[in-house]
């Protein structure tokens, strides 16, 4: 007698429970508590949210191959004029910490899947303003939390004058204003790291 061809309900079970195994082995290997999650919010002006994302996702999804980091539009909060992009990603350990960056290494790697990952998208935003806006003046936001605003800005400063240095743009760190609707996308211990430049 001939094999029909059909795979036992037997068979079929197994498959699929072969496959959730190795769902969760790749799930548990990628929250390992020996993992370390870095996160970035960047903000992007609602106008351009589009291009960013680009047609059917093209552009977000470029990024996300490019750089196997997690990137996600977070849907938009009443009031406010930009649109938190989150990417993030799991590392071993941290690589690098911004009190070690150097005026004078100006093009280094990034060090995560999730900063490479972030510049690309910060290049999206930038790409589409240039566009799009009347205006040279240009603006890029991200949001960090108030507890590690002072690893951005470094004692006396020196970390932030460095920056400024560097990128040839003026970044200042302010928090939120609980009173302007436009930093609704803000959460209460947030503060706007804001980087600009074309003055």
């Amino acid at each position: 007698m001939k094999p029909s061809g059909k795979r036992t309900s037997q068979h079929r079970d197994h498959d699929r429970e072969d496959r959730d195994q190795k769902r969760r082995a790749a799930h548990t290997q990628e929250t390992s508590g020996t993992d370390e999650l870095v996160v970035y919010r960047i903000l992007c002006p609602d106008k351009v949210i589009g291009s960013v994302i680009g047609k059917g996702g093209k552009v977000i999804n470029s990024i996300r191959q490019q750089t196997n980091a997690k990137v996600k539009i977070v849907d938009p909060y009443p009031g406010a004029d930009k649109r938190v992009i989150l990417v993030y990603c799991y590392v071993k350990h941290r690589d690098v910490m911004i009190s070690d960056i150097d005026a004078a290494d100006d093009d280094r790697e990034p060090v995560c899947a999730a900063q490479n990952a972030l510049l690309k998208v910060h290049d999206a935003i930038v790409d589409a303003l240039a566009i799009t806006s009347d205006s040279d003046d240009k603006e890029a936001n991200i949001l960090v939390p108030a507890s590690q605003a002072a690893s951005v800005i470094g004692k006396s400063g020196s970390v932030i004058k460095r920056l400024r240095s560097v990128s040839k743009s003026f970044i200042k760190v302010k928090p939120k204003d609980p009173s302007d609707v436009t930093h609704s996308c803000a959460m209460s211990f947030d503060n706007f790291v804001q980087d600009n430049w074309g003055h």
